[in-house]
């Protein structure tokens, strides 16, 4: 019984041996260590079947696709030149009636129309053989048909078509351009057709500066805004929004019809702000830092050229408008966070940018009255005292760059302002208002010096004293003169004890210039001027600040303090 078991398991093993060779033999895997050494001869108790293994088929390489080779990129240049000469020679059938007469007006939009529709069947017959070039084709006949509408109403000196029928062919071209990208769909399509049909009107002198430009270009965004989304191309988004922001601000100013550019110039900004949170909610892809940094230069020209229209229209509407604008871009952000709460999405800085730009100048400058304004500076200071405020560790490159640097602005022009009043009059508005900067600036001292050490810690402290020296010249300079000298000294001596107390020696020693302020002028000018009784109790006043004062210095410069600002209480031996 067991030597059967042990004859069926060689018998066994010899197959799985013989197989294994045939494999090794048939993948050729031995060819480097030389022939396959013949495999053991089976037992004769147990037959083994011939085993057959499938024959596989010849390999061929794989073929690469012909949409996956790469296109030459300067036939592409040469394909946008020509569509450039089919577009000037349109427009110059369309007006070359106004130099020979050949053609009647109608006949040459009519021309023009035909041709614009042979470039757009063209170019579906040759997207079989190239579809990405041939898009061009279609881009220029959109442009042509643009044309032929603009100039059916405005280059001839009878109009062959009223207002209202040229805004509704002009409708039904945007129709037809949207309908083209869902059976082309390539990019260079869209992109061709945005550039020529904003700008092809004013550099072929078709009559731009109308009332029906303004509502042709609104139209232009909206239908390139639609195919934005579905091309999923923030470029084209980018191209369109500066194109229609710039025509229509620059036709304006010839148009003299405010109200009508300032809407349309509205309308641009809700087309172009609603598209773009489209595209991001539709295709779940949020705008990139870099991206969101190119809308920024068209968003701050279309504030400018907005504002200009709004302010002579109604100056007081503006900054409210204005703030509005910046109020509708934040809660298209905040939806946008919502599809994205995973992180910060990369158009935060630029909706920073944007919001602090208007809220500067329309809020800041224009609507915050100016016996208000000075206050600022305290409150300002006042908040970045507190807890959840970090000053320091903050990268240059964040998201807050802009708006810190207008809360600095902020708080130079106010202190400036402080500075140059209490130099120039004895106003009590004034020194109350420097008065409250100075208790501010004292309160952030105390509560974030620590982390400013080193760190714009000197020139805060700075401009604290210079405020105190001012503000204690226009308190006391009414009483005398004395009067100042003591007031000076008595605020070193405050610093220097608070410094004491602190452990501060940069706060003792930036006491140190206003301690010799004083000292000078009551010494050189005050003890001169003054009777003898007056003159000792000067001296004596004097002498007893800068004795106690040297004492503290001295106490202070010798401690070595560390990031906890503890005194190094000895030396280990």
């Amino acid at each position: 019984m067991g030597s059967e078991e042990q004859v069926g398991g060689e018998a066994r093993f010899n197959t799985l041996e013989q197989r294994l060779s045939r494999i090794e033999a048939y993948l050729n895997l031995n060819r480097q260590a030389g022939a396959v050494p013949a495999p053991a001869p089976p037992s004769p108790a147990v037959p083994v079947p011939p085993v057959r293994l499938p024959v596989p088929a010849p390999f061929t390489p794989p073929v690469t696709p012909a949409a996956a080779v790469p296109k030459e990129s300067s036939g592409n240049w040469l394909g946008v030149v020509g569509i450039i000469c089919f577009v000037l020679a349109a427009a110059f059938i369309i007006k070359l009636s106004i130099a020979s007469g050949w053609l009647t007006p109608e006949r040459q939009i009519g021309l023009a129309v035909l041709f614009g529709l042979g470039l757009i069947a063209a170019g579906f017959a040759l997207s079989k053989s190239d579809r990405e070039y041939s898009s061009l084709l279609p881009g220029g006949g959109i442009i042509i048909l643009y044309l032929a509408v603009f100039a059916a109403h405005r280059v001839y000196s009878q109009p062959l078509i009223t207002f209202e029928v040229a805004i509704s062919m002009a409708s039904i071209v945007s129709g037809l351009c949207v309908w083209l990208y869902t059976q082309i769909r390539e990019d260079m399509y869209p992109i061709t057709a945005a550039a020529g049909s904003y700008c092809a009107p004013l550099i072929l002198s078709l009559g731009s500066e109308s009332t029906f430009a303004v509502y042709y270009f609104l139209l232009c965004s909206l239908s390139f805004s639609v195919i934005s989304i579905w091309v999923q191309s923030r470029t084209l988004t980018l191209v369109s929004a500066y194109l229609a922001i710039f025509m229509t601000a620059l036709i304006g100013l010839g148009l003299g019809q405010d109200k009508l550019v300032a809407g349309m110039l509205a309308l641009h900004f809700l087309t172009f702000s609603a598209g773009t949170y489209l595209y991001t909610r539709q295709n779940r892809k949020s705008l990139t830092e870099s991206e969101s940094g190119s809308f920024l230069p068209a968003l701050l020209f279309f504030y400018a050229m907005e504002y200009y229209y709004i302010h002579r229209i109604q100056p007081d509407l503006a900054p409210w408008l204005s703030l509005g604008f910046a109020a509708i871009l934040l809660g298209l952000y905040l939806a946008a966070k919502k599809k994205f709460p995973e992180g910060s999405l990369g158009s935060r800085s630029m909706i920073l940018a944007f919001i602090t730009v208007v809220c500067f100048h329309s809020f800041y400058l224009e609507l915050l009255p100016a016996d208000i304004r000075p206050w600022l500076f305290g409150v300002i200071v006042v908040g970045l005292s507190l807890p959840p405020v970090k000053l320091a560790g903050q990268r240059k490159d964040g998201p807050f760059r802009i708006p810190v640097l207008a809360l600095f602005a902020v708080l130079a022009i106010e202190y400036l302002a402080m500075v140059s009043h209490l130099l120039s009059g004895n106003d009590m508005h004034w020194l109350a208002v420097s008065m409250f900067a100075l208790a501010s600036l004292w309160v952030l001292i105390d509560l974030k010096g620590g982390e400013l050490a080193g760190n714009g810690y000197g020139p805060l402290l700075g401009s604290a004293h210079l405020l105190a020296v001012l503000g204690l010249y226009r308190l006391t300079t009414d009483i005398g003169s004395l009067q100042v000298s003591a007031s000076w000294l008595f605020y070193a001596v405050c610093v220097i004890a608070f410094a004491f107390a602190r452990r501060d020696e940069d706060m003792a020693k930036s006491a140190m210039f206003v301690l010799a302020l004083a000292a000078g002028k009551a010494l050189l000018y005050d003890a001169a001027s003054a009777p003898t009784v007056v003159r000792i109790l000067c001296l004596l006043l004097t002498g007893a600040a800068l004795y106690g004062s040297g004492f503290l210095i001295r106490k202070i410069s010798g401690w070595k303090t560390g990031k906890t600002g503890e005194p190094e209480t000895g030396k280990t031996i």
